[in-house]
């Protein structure tokens, strides 16, 4: 399971950096009305990255505290 919510992880955390990516890249060639949802895509990425990130460190307390499951 830790490795799974690992996985979440970094994949949170490369959608949003691709994303962040991208919108500079559409800011830079078309202006903000392009680049915009780009720059959304990032936000609610980061969201997800800190809500995994929480969800695995609270996990990996849990595991400690417990080792036998």
């Amino acid at each position: 399971m830790l490795r799974v919510l690992k996985i979440l992880e970094m994949a949170w955390l490369l959608i949003g950096l691709f994303s962040m990516f991208m919108g500079a890249y559409q800011f830079n060639q078309y202006g903000w009305d392009s680049s915009k949802w780009f720059f959304a895509g990032a936000l609610v990425a980061g969201v997800f990255f800190a809500f995994r990130r929480k969800q695995r460190k609270k996990f990996e307390e849990s595991d400690k505290q417990n080792p036998e499951n």
